[in-house]
């Protein structure tokens, strides 16, 4: 995660106020996320042309575990949110037959992230393959031989740094396409957070018993980079601007030093 300057936090109670960084601050159109969110959960109810394989996932992830083990990395743990993610992504990609990180509409995998893993805060990354055999069935073993032999996604199957993992294999007919979602998850909220929010105080009570707790966050369109507003304790409110947004907590990484983090995506009202 990315390391921040530390701005003022004072040590009070869980009392959050807005204080701009960047101006303006332009949300994400909300209807378009919240219309993907809808796609994603339709694909993960009813899989198009063929179903998602267990047996594939978890398979995908003890060969994942062996391989780290030979480079002495900790396996990975499974997390539902993130296997959420990586089914739906496979799954979209088979309905638009776009095979590529982002959609055509631009969507990462942070923001996939972001709206199905709802207690989630950390670092996602992804891998993705599709495979077809002409003459027998796709195993586990050869989407895993892609991504190894591949330099991006090997690095993404062994990198220290990660702690969870989620596979998504939709088998259709001789057919498989395989997402792996990983993340370093650095932090959990107590529950899912709200997906539709009618004030950022919501959003403020869906963090306050995070476990570490997060004292402070950033907002920023989903999946963006550039932070737009910074809720920190003690000062004067300020409204936020309706639409889409993506939480940014910061994490304490020592004396004056804080780890920007990938949260939940919600719509603000």
């Amino acid at each position: 995660m990315t390391s921040i300057a530390r701005r003022t936090l004072l040590a009070s109670g869980f009392s959050l106020a807005l204080a701009p960084i960047a101006s303006p601050a332009l949300a994400a159109p909300a209807q378009p996320w919240l219309t993907y969110e809808r796609r994603l959960r339709g694909l993960l109810a009813d899989p198009p042309g063929g179903d998602f394989d267990p047996d594939f996932e978890q398979t995908l992830a003890d060969l994942n575990t062996l391989i780290r083990r030979r480079e002495g990395a900790p396996p990975l743990a499974w997390d539902a949110g993130l296997a959420a993610a990586a089914r739906a992504h496979a799954a979209d990609m088979a309905v638009t037959e776009h095979f590529d990180h982002l959609t055509r509409e631009g969507y990462s995998p942070a923001g996939r992230v972001g709206l199905l893993a709802r207690d989630l805060v950390g670092a996602p990354a992804e891998n993705i393959a599709m495979r077809r055999n002409a003459d027998a069935a796709v195993r586990p073993d050869q989407i895993m031989n892609q991504w190894r032999d591949s330099p991006g996604h090997r690095a993404n199957l062994v990198a220290p740094g990660f702690t969870h993992v989620g596979y998504g294999a939709l088998r259709q007919g001789p057919r498989v396409i395989a997402v792996g979602a990983y993340a370093e998850v650095a932090a959990r909220l107590a529950g899912p957070a709200p997906l539709s929010v009618r004030s950022p105080d919501e959003i403020a009570r869906a963090l306050s018993n995070a476990a570490p707790p997060i004292r402070q966050f950033s907002v920023s369109e989903p999946g963006g980079e550039v932070l737009t507003v910074t809720y920190v304790e003690g000062r004067p409110p300020s409204a936020l601007p309706p639409g889409a947004w993506q939480l940014r907590p910061h994490l304490s990484s020592g004396e004056h030093r804080y780890q920007l983090a990938w949260g939940p995506v919600f719509v603000l009202a």
